[in-house]
C-alpha cells in the first residue's frame, strides 16, 4: 500500500509538471507575439519620429532661403518635395518676389481654381496682375474677394485704385465715394481729389486735395497738388499763401520750394523769387522749372550774364522750348555772343508755327545778331525777311532804315541805300502826319529834311556806281565779243 501511494503520487507530480511545461509554451509565445508587436510599434514610432524630424529640417532649410531672399534656391529646393498646397504657395511667393510674375500667376490659377474660396490666394494673384499693368484681371481678383469678404474695406479701397491706374476715373471716384470715410479719410480725400483733377473737375479737385491736407498736415502730396492747381490757375495770392504755410512746417520739401519761388515769380517779385530759386538749387534741385525760371528772373532783372548758364542748362533739358530759346538768343546778343544769338534765332524760326508777332521778333534779333557779328548779307535777309511780319507804319520804317544804314555804311551799295531811305521817308512822313505834338511834327520835319540833303548827296553816289557798272558792264561785253 505504501509502494502504490508512492507511485500515486509520483504520477501526480509528472502530470503537474506536464501542466507547468504546458504553460509555460503559451506564455512563452504569448511572450514572443508580445514582443514582435512591441518592437514593430517602437520602429513605426521610430518611423514617424525621424519623418517628423526630416520635414522639420525642410521647413527650416525652405525658411532660411526665404528669409535670406535666396528665392532661386527656395524654388529648387520645392521642386524636389512632395507638391503640397502649401509648398505651391510659398513658390509662387517666390516667383513674385522674383519679379518672374507669369510664373507666379501660373501657379497661382490653377491653387485658385481648386481652392476658389481661399483669400491669400487670390490676393497674391490680384497682387500679380497688378504688378504686369492687366488692371482689369486684377479688378476680377478683388472681386472674387469681395465675394468671398464682402465686409473687407481694404479689398474696395484697392479696386478703387486699380480703376484709377486703369484711367477709368469716374468708376474709382464712384467707389472711393461709397467706402466708410472713417478708413484712412486722409488717403480717400486725397483719392478723391486725384479723381476730380484728372477729370478735370478742379473746383471739387482743390476742396478734396484741402481737406486731404487738412486732416494731415503733413501730407506733401495734397499740399502741393493744390498749390499746382492754383498756379495753374493763376490764382497766386492762394498759392502763395498755401506754399508758405507748408514751408513753415517744412522748408526741406523741393517741390513746394520750387512752386513758392515760382509764385513769387508770377507776382513779379523778382529779387525774392531769384532768392527762392537759389535756395532749391542749394537744396539740390536742378529741375528744367528752377533753371528757366533763374535764367528769366535774372534777365528780367537785367542780369544777364548770371542769366546766361542758367538759360544754356535749361535748353539742354528741354530743346524745345522755345521761350527759353528766344531769351536765350536776346542775352546772347546782348553780352556779345553772336554767334550763338544766331544759332537761336534760326532754331526758334525752325520751330515756331506761324505768327505775326513771334516771327517779327525773332528776325528782327536774327538780323540784329547777323549785324553784330558783321555778317551784313545775311543780316540784309534778315531784315527783309522781318518785312513780311511787320504790323504797322513804325515797325516797317525801322527796319527800312536798318537796311538802308547796312547798304550805305557796310557794303557800299548805294543803289539800294537810295531805294530804303525812300520808303524810310516815306514811314517818316507818314509817321509825321499821325502825330499831335507841334514840337513832335517839327522834330520829324527837321530829320525828313537832313534826309533829303542827305540822299541828294547818296543820289549822285548812285548814279555814279550806276555809271560804273555799266562801264564795267560794256568792258565784260567787249571782252566776251
Amino acid at each position: 500500500m505504501q509502494i502504490l501511494r508512492s507511485l500515486r503520487n509520483f504520477v501526480t507530480k509528472i502530470n503537474e509538471t506536464h501542466c507547468i511545461m504546458k504553460n509555460l509554451s503559451v506564455k512563452y509565445i504569448l511572450i514572443c507575439v508580445l514582443f514582435f508587436l512591441s518592437v514593430q510599434f517602437t520602429l513605426a514610432q521610430d518611423s514617424e519620429y525621424q519623418e517628423q524630424i526630416e520635414i522639420s529640417i525642410e521647413i527650416d532649410t525652405l525658411k532660411m532661403y526665404i528669409n535670406n531672399a535666396q528665392y532661386s534656391q527656395a524654388i529648387k529646393f520645392i521642386d524636389r518635395l512632395e507638391p503640397s498646397k502649401e509648398l505651391l504657395f510659398q513658390k509662387a511667393l517666390c516667383h513674385r518676389y522674383l519679379n518672374n510674375n507669369s510664373g507666379a500667376i501660373e501657379i497661382l490659377t490653377a491653387l485658385s481654381e481648386e481652392y476658389p474660396d481661399d483669400i491669400p490666394i487670390m490676393l497674391q494673384l490680384a497682387f500679380c496682375y497688378d504688378a504686369i499693368s492687366q488692371y482689369s484681371k486684377s479688378i476680377d481678383c478683388y472681386d472674387n474677394l469681395l465675394r468671398i469678404d464682402s465686409t473687407n474695406t481694404y479689398f474696395e479701397v484697392r479696386k478703387a485704385d486699380l480703376y484709377y491706374r486703369a484711367e477709368k476715373y469716374s468708376k474709382a471716384l464712384e467707389i472711393y465715394t461709397q467706402i466708410d470715410q472713417n478708413y484712412n479719410p486722409n488717403y480717400l480725400a486725397r483719392s478723391i481729389a486725384m479723381c476730380y483733377e484728372k477729370l478735370n473737375q478742379q473746383e471739387m479737385a482743390k476742396f478734396y486735395y484741402s481737406k486731404a491736407w487738412d486732416l494731415k498736415e503733413q501730407d506733401a502730396y495734397s499740399a502741393n497738388s493744390l498749390v499746382k492747381i492754383q498756379v495753374k490757375e493763376g490764382d497766386y495770392l492762394f498759392a502763395h499763401e498755401n506754399s508758405e504755410k507748408f514751408i513753415g512746417m517744412d522748408s526741406t520739401n523741393a517741390t513746394m520750394n520750387a512752386l513758392n519761388a515760382f509764385v513769387y515769380y508770377n507776382l513779379d517779385f523778382l529779387d525774392l523769387a531769384i532768392e527762392r530759386f537759389e535756395k532749391c538749387m542749394q537744396q539740390g534741385d536742378s529741375s528744367l522749372l528752377v533753371n528757366r525760371s533763374l535764367g528769366f528772373s535774372y534777365y528780367l532783372t537785367g542780369r544777364d550774364s548770371l542769366a546766361l548758364p542758367f538759360l544754356q542748362q535749361s535748353l539742354l533739358q528741354d530743346t524745345t522750348n522755345n521761350n527759353v530759346l528766344y531769351i536765350l538768343g536776346k542775352v546772347n546778343l546782348k553780352t556779345g555772343n553772336y554767334p550763338e544769338a544766331i544759332e537761336c534765332f534760326i532754331k526758334l524760326i525752325e520751330n515756331i508755327t506761324p505768327s505775326n508777332t513771334l516771327f517779327y521778333n525773332s528776325y528782327k534779333d536774327l538780323a540784329l545778331s547777323c549785324e553784330k557779328n558783321g555778317e551784313f548779307d545775311r543780316a540784309i535777309s534778315a531784315y527783309t525777311s522781318t518785312l513780311r511780319y511787320a504790323q504797322n507804319n513804325n515797325e516797317r520804317m525801322e527796319l527800312y532804315y536798318s537796311i538802308a544804314n547796312i547798304y550805305d555804311k557796310e557794303l557800299k551799295n548805294y543803289i539800294s541805300a537810295v531805294s530804303y531811305y525812300k520808303q524810310y521817308r516815306l514811314a517818316l512822313f507818314n509817321y509825321q502826319t499821325s502825330l499831335k505834338s507841334e514840337e513832335e511834327i517839327n522834330d520829324i520835319e527837321s530829320k525828313l529834311t537832313s534826309l533829303d540833303e542827305y540822299l541828294k548827296l547818296l543820289t549822285e553816289e548812285a548814279e555814279k556806281e550806276a555809271l560804273r557798272a555799266k562801264e564795267n558792264l560794256i568792258k565784260e561785253l567787249d571782252i566776251i565779243k
